[in-house]
């Protein structure tokens, strides 16, 4: 019993895991591509995707996450 028990909980770790990296390269590369097209430099874009990111992990809210991360 002990033993299934911990074959699913690793199985649902994996999943999360798995999940959770292909959210992080979607986010980034969604949030580059949107910032590149309305003309931000590059650099300015990777900095404000990767702060917007984190923000969002630890608040769950896109509105604090892009109010955090706005250049200034």
């Amino acid at each position: 019993m002990w033993r299934l028990a911990f074959i699913v909980l690793t199985g649902c770790s994996s999943f999360q895991e798995g999940f959770n990296k292909g959210f992080d390269k979607s986010f980034r590369e969604s949030c580059l591509n949107g910032a590149l097209k309305k003309g931000a430099d590059k650099t300015v874009a990777e900095k404000y995707c990767d702060c917007a990111l984190a923000k969002f992990k630890e608040t769950k809210s896109m509105d604090k996450a892009a109010d955090s991360c706005a250049p200034k």
